[in-house]
C-alpha cells in the first residue's frame, strides 16, 4: 500500500513566487523538481535534531529558514487547530508560505527583512497570508484522490494476475475494505472474473472498483448471483463479474509485472 507522504508543500503563493508551472494531480507539490521545494523536504527533520534556522521576527507562529544559492523561503508546521479534520493525521502539516531571490547587498532588500515588513502592522506580527488558503486545501484532497485511484488500480490488478497465476482466490485489505479477485473458468472453457467486496457501502466506491479492471467496461459486469457465473455471495459480500477474455488476461499480467518491476 502507498504510504502516506510527509511532504512541505508549497502553498499557491509560493507557486507565485517561485514562478512554477501546476503540474497535473498525479505529482504532489512537495514532489516538485525545484530546488527550493527539494531542499524544503529537510526541514522537519531538522527542526526535530534542533538544526533548523528559526525566523525570530516572525513571532505569532514558528517559521524556518529554507536556502539555497540564489533563493530564500519559510516554512511552518501548522498546528492540529489548522488542519482541515477530512485529511490523514501528518497530512498538509509542513507548508512553504512564501519564497523569494537572494539580495544580499542591502538589509533593506533581504527577503527575510521584506517578509517580516509585509507581515507587520504597528507592533502586531501576522503571519496569517502566509498560510495555505482554501485552493491549497482542495488541491491537497484532489491529490490524494488521484492516489488513492491509483493505489486501488495496482491492488485490483495484482490480485487478478495473482488468481490468474495461481487459480485461487485472491485477498487483501484496502483502506478498512476487504477486496477479493477470483478468476475461474467453466465447463465450457470460458473464463469468469468475479470482483467482491467487503465494508463497501456506497455504489460509486464500488463502481470505480470495478472500473480498474482494463479493458471491461460498466455494461460487461453484471451482479451475482447470475445464470453465466453461478456464483453465490457469501453474507456481507457484494461480487460482480464478467467475462475475461484471453487479451484482458494478458493485459492484467503486463501490468502487474510493471508495476513490480517499479515498486
Amino acid at each position: 500500500m502507498t504510504q502516506v507522504t510527509i511532504g512541505v508543500r508549497p502553498t499557491k503563493r509560493c507557486l507565485a513566487d517561485l514562478s512554477l508551472s501546476l503540474p497535473d494531480l498525479g505529482l504532489p507539490l512537495n514532489e516538485m523538481d525545484d530546488s527550493i521545494v527539494v531542499t524544503a523536504q529537510s526541514i522537519p527533520a531538522l527542526r526535530n535534531a534542533g538544526g533548523a534556522q528559526r525566523i525570530l521576527s516572525l513571532n505569532d507562529r514558528v517559521w524556518f529558514k529554507v536556502k539555497t544559492r540564489d533563493r530564500r523561503a519559510v516554512v511552518t508546521r501548522l498546528q492540529d487547530d489548522d488542519l482541515p479534520h477530512e485529511l490523514p493525521s501528518e497530512v498538509g502539516g509542513w507548508w512553504i508560505g512564501a519564497a523569494g531571490h537572494r539580495q544580499a547587498d542591502s538589509p533593506q532588500r533581504d527577503f527575510y527583512e521584506s517578509i517580516r515588513r509585509e507581515c507587520t502592522d504597528g507592533k502586531t506580527v501576522s503571519t496569517t497570508r502566509l498560510l495555505p488558503v482554501e485552493w491549497d486545501w482542495k488541491r491537497l484532497s484532489a491529490e490524494q484522490a488521484v492516489a488513492w485511484r491509483r493505489e486501488m488500480k495496482r491492488l485490483v490488478v495484482h490480485l487478478i494476475a495473482i488468481s490468474l497465476t495461481s487459480g485461487k482466490l485472491a485477498v487483501a485489505e484496502f483502506r478498512n475494505h476487504r477486496i477479493k479477485a477470483l478468476v475461474r473458468v467453466d465447463d465450457a472453457h470460458e473464463a469468469y472474473l468475479a470482483i467482491i467486496a467487503e465494508g463497501i457501502a456506497d455504489p460509486k466506491i464500488f463502481a470505480l472498483l470495478l472500473d480498474c479492471v482494463p479493458g471491461v467496461t460498466k455494461d460487461d459486469w453484471q451482479p451475482e448471483p447470475s445464470e453465466p457465473a453461478a456464483m453465490e455471495p457469501a453474507p456481507g459480500e457484494i461480487v460482480w463479474s464478467t467475462l475475461f477474455p484471453s487479451e484482458v488476461a494478458s493485459t492484467i499480467l503486463e501490468l502487474d509485472s510493471a508495476h513490480r518491476t517499479r515498486s
